[in-house]
């Protein structure tokens, strides 16, 4: 059960956390903690939903190829359409994120080399995809487990830094920004691609029934956890000069060598994610898209750079139409999905969530109202 919940904790501490910390104090601690809360449960419950889904599917499938199982055709060519396009996204954000933590790690006495790095990264990240898929796994688990570790003495490391006297009114401060930090808690705590993987490794090692639903809950109360923890110890140590990265905010409190552990834990976190995004990404090309072995992994590999190439780059922007605007529309299609499997009475699953249909409804209702609050706000409140 540990190797997959590494799937699926690893995939979900990726990129997204290092930017919770910056988005902390431009939308505001107190409403920013809400968010987390809020949206953590309807994440693991979307997580929970799509499981049963995978679980009672005999075919093997990605998002795209299980909705036009469940929903017909159109919603499966609108799914993929935006399935190429969002999972390409947040392979750049890993991309650009791994590249920034290089330059940190690198400091100033290699400056001649920075132009480079960004092919660098990019060629190093992408030889993942050609690893087997148990080679992954395991590497997958093992840095993971790092992964948790280094957060959590980072975590420790600021909280001893917190200036206690003041937190009473950085709590309250909120700014006309309240709405980003919701889309980027949504792409940082999204693992809905980890599911499939996730699921094999579980079947695969044969576990007991509960195991399913049991794996998705304890990954999730690990993810709280350590978001929680991160996003608060680093805003409140680094208040308003805290960074996109998290770590350069952090210097003038814990000093460089915060900045090297920074970004060998930002390294590993894009790593431990990218492993699972881009095996997924090219599967769902394969198997949903119909597209060729070779042009999968041409589409994984090279979509990315070329939404680098139109000035596509803003992190935060980034996180929040993938995670905010196209993760509530994916979550609405996993509901009515979810509807149709509801039903299948006959089938046999390890586990029948039974849910309201009034729950669906107000879930389904909240990630259709954050996607558009998502554009409109950002529409009129223009940065």
């Amino acid at each position: 059960m540990l190797e997959a919940m590494a799937v699926l904790v690893g995939t979900i501490i990726g990129g997204g956390v290092f930017v919770l910390p910056y988005v902390n104090i431009k939308s505001g601690i107190l409403i920013t903690n809400i968010w987390l809360v809020l949206l953590c449960l309807i994440v693991c419950l979307l997580h929970l939903i799509f499981g049963e889904i995978i679980l009672k599917t005999n075919k093997e499938m990605k998002l795209p190829g299980y909705a036009g199982h469940y929903l017909g055709k159109p919603v499966k060519k609108f799914l993929n359409f935006v399935s190429i396009f969002s999972n390409a996204f947040s392979l750049l954000i890993y991309i650009i994120l791994a590249n920034k933590f290089l330059h940190i790690l690198m400091g100033d006495n290699l400056n001649y080399l920075k132009p480079y790095t960004f092919v660098l990264v990019w060629l190093v990240l992408n030889i993942f995809l050609f690893l087997k898929i148990y080679l992954a796994s395991k590497l997958n688990f093992s840095l993971t487990v790092l992964l948790v570790g280094l957060m959590i003495l980072l975590s420790g490391l600021c909280f001893n830094q917190i200036n206690w006297s003041g937190i009473h009114h950085d709590i309250q401060t909120a700014t006309n920004f309240w709405y980003i930090s919701y889309g980027v808690i949504f792409f940082a705590i999204d693992g809905l691609v980890a599911m499939p993987m996730m699921f094999m490794f579980l079947k695969n090692n044969k576990v007991s029934k509960r195991t399913y639903k049991l794996s998705v809950i304890l990954s999730y109360i690990c993810v709280f956890i350590i978001f929680f923890m991160f996003m608060n110890t680093v805003s409140l140590v680094s208040g308003f000069g805290t960074s996109i990265d998290t770590f350069t905010g952090l210097m003038p409190f814990l000093g460089r060598n915060v900045l090297i552990l920074g970004s060998i834990i930002g390294l590993l976190a894009v790593i431990t994610s990218y492993i699972v995004f881009v095996h997924y990404y090219k599967d769902m090309l394969i198997c949903d898209v119909n597209c060729n072995k070779w042009l999968g992994y041409i589409v994984s590999i090279f979509l990315p750079l070329l939404f680098l190439l139109t000035n596509v780059n803003k992190v935060d922007n980034l996180m929040s139409l993938v995670g905010g605007v196209i993760g509530g529309v994916i979550a609405v299609i996993v509901l009515l999905m979810y509807v149709k499997v509801r039903d299948k009475k006959q089938t046999v699953s390890p586990y029948n969530l039974n849910l309201p249909n009034w729950l669906l409804i107000t879930v389904g209702t909240i990630c259709f109202l954050g996607a558009t609050l998502q554009i409109i706000l950002r529409i009129f409140n223009l940065e």
